[in-house]
């Protein structure tokens, strides 16, 4: 790989960042929202009921088509992502006396629902060419593992199969997020998990403006998720758990059906801009996360991330600066293990050991030197990031 050095491309007088021209503006970005939904949120919102107990009929039609899509049998519309991956953790029983193995590749929802359920997080490690959580990690986990919460980051894909023979977790939760329409030997990812997880946020297939769902097959699964999230109430008035207001709204759950009605297309434009993003940055040597080598699998790439040399590290967020100055909307992810209230918090609970302090290391150094873009632009707008990239960190 032939990258400029920093040092060089800081002396690049022609750079906004460093006195030139004024950069382009930066590109106009698919927030996954159908405007042409507007006239039924309107009709929903002069009925007066936007929200029911339990969920309403366009959160039910929501769930039955979103199961469907999937390949599982049920589904849960919450009103956040976040707010279902709590309940996922909740159903598969992860409380204070659990272990969850967690990659420590993901978006800090995931972490976050862990630890409001106080459970014991085993963190594991990055594969470098993938970015997405490493498939061999028996040299990362000495204990039994209640629940496996993996993200499929980027909307890449993970060998499932691999990585759940080598941490042999009780349950499998996957955070697919970011991943909805790839695919796994022909499956939808998400279809693995006792628990999947999807949200419904800015720049998702799932345009709901705000929202999550979770899918699962067994039906008392469901109704554990269902009972936390109305208040831990299941038949009577009385609350049978400590619960929380979770269920999705019926805007929210209109403008996710029309996503999903125009989910094929949607899906395909996102494929357009990735490779239109990708290819001049390949054709330059520039090193990308990649899909597992040898796996049965179809990526839509949510984010684009480009790995940087060792020279870079430190530099990076200079360069990320740089770049949107020049119309490229480039942003970052720290691993998940390097959250500043992580360490204290485990080291308080007696959970921090070498092994933490040596996985530390590895995922900074690693994620130090990662940027990403995002695949939810216009492709002209996609080819043009992706030159205007490889134009400046290419050696010629």
């Amino acid at each position: 790989m032939a990258i400029v050095a920093p040092r060089r491309l800081k002396e690049n007088s022609g750079l906004a960042i460093n006195g030139g021209r004024p950069g382009r503006s930066l590109p106009v970005e698919d927030t996954g929202v159908i405007p042409e939904a507007a006239d039924a949120v309107a009709k929903v919102v002069r009925t007066g009921h936007v929200n029911y107990w339990r969920g309403g009929p366009q959160a039910k039609l929501l769930e039955q088509r979103f199961a469907e899509l999937i390949g599982k049998k049920g589904a849960f519309f919450h009103n956040s992502g976040s707010a279902s991956l709590l309940t996922g953790l909740y159903s598969l029983g992860a409380d204070e006396n659990s272990t969850v193995a967690i990659s420590s590749s993901g978006f800090v929802a995931s972490l976050n629902a862990l630890y409001h359920r106080r459970s014991r997080p085993v963190f594991l490690p990055t594969c470098p060419r993938t970015l997405v959580c490493a498939t061999d990690v028996r040299n990362w986990v000495s204990e039994p593992i209640d629940v496996l919460l993996v993200t499929q980051l980027l909307g890449n894909v993970i060998d499932i199969d691999a990585l759940q023979e080598s941490v042999k977790p009780q349950h499998l939760h996957e955070d697919a997020s970011q991943a909805l329409g790839s695919k796994l030997r022909g499956q939808y990812v998400g279809s693995h998990g006792d628990v999947s997880s999807f949200a419904g946020s800015n720049r998702k297939l799932l345009g709901a403006g705000h929202g999550g769902i979770n899918v699962y097959d067994r039906e008392d699964i469901g109704e554990r998720m269902r009972v936390i999230g109305h208040h831990g109430k299941a038949a009577t008035q009385f609350g049978e758990v400590p619960g929380f207001n979770f269920r999705g709204g019926e805007m929210e759950a209109i403008l996710a059906l029309a996503a999903l009605a125009r989910f094929e297309d949607k899906r395909q434009a996102r494929l357009d801009s990735a490779q239109a993003f990708r290819q001049p940055l390949i054709e330059a040597g520039i090193q990308l996360a990649e899909p597992p080598e040898g796996v049965d699998c179809s990526v839509v790439w949510f984010d684009t991330a480009i790995v940087l040399p060792e020279e870079w590290d430190g530099e990076r967020d200079w360069l990320v600066n740089a770049l949107r100055m020049e119309g490229v909307p480039g942003w970052v992810y720290p691993p998940l293990i390097e959250m500043p209230w992580v360490r204290p918090w485990m080291e308080s609970k007696g959970w921090w050991l070498e092994r933490e302090n040596e996985l530390l290391e590895r995922e900074r150094a690693l994620w130090n030197r990662v940027f990403v873009v995002g695949s939810q632009m216009c492709r002209e707008d996609a080819a043009r990031c992706g030159e205007t990239v490889a134009g400046l960190l290419a050696i010629p």
